[in-house]
């Protein structure tokens, strides 16, 4: 027969043990949750890049396309002092012809896009570019994110 204290100390050691296996539990669920949240961020910021690196090969296949029928070098990512900061994805000199690729926020002007003052800002500085352009005598050609430049450019 055990002695009654050794039972009690086992009990004890073993209300000890769950005590500190709950707490490993709780440490594993917490950094199993910071994990997801890190996976998360990281698809969205992958999904974003993937966006980005769409719109970028979209936008070097349009000044391409420029190019050869212009038969000109454009000035890329060109910020004249008229433009005031702004900036023209590619500015044909000989020509007097500027080329913006635009986005999605430029043509859908829904109201959820003026949540984010960032997009409101672009929208306004794309309007503006667009003033300023023309008061300075520069064709300015724009090619949406959804046309084929194939069509639209020639």
């Amino acid at each position: 027969m055990e002695n009654p204290q050794s039972k009690l100390d086992l009990l004890k050691q073993v209300i000890k043990l769950e005590a500190e296996n709950d707490v490993m539990i709780t440490q594993v669920r917490k950094e199993q949750a910071e994990l997801l949240a890190r996976i998360i961020k990281l698809e969205q910021n992958s999904m974003v890049l993937e966006k980005e690196l769409k719109f970028k090969k979209h936008q070097t296949k349009c000044i391409q396309i420029t190019k050869e029928i212009l038969s000109e070098e454009p000035i890329i990512e060109y910020c004249p002092p008229f433009l005031n900061g702004l900036e023209l994805d590619a500015f044909f000199q000989k020509c007097q012809i500027a080329l913006e690729v635009q986005v999605a926020q430029h043509r859908l002007h829904h109201t959820s896009w003026y949540k984010d003052v960032k997009k409101l800002k672009d929208i306004i500085n794309h309007d503006r570019r667009r003033c300023i352009c023309q008061d300075n005598g520069i064709f300015l050609l724009e090619v949406w994110y959804d046309e084929k430049p194939e069509i639209v450019i020639p």
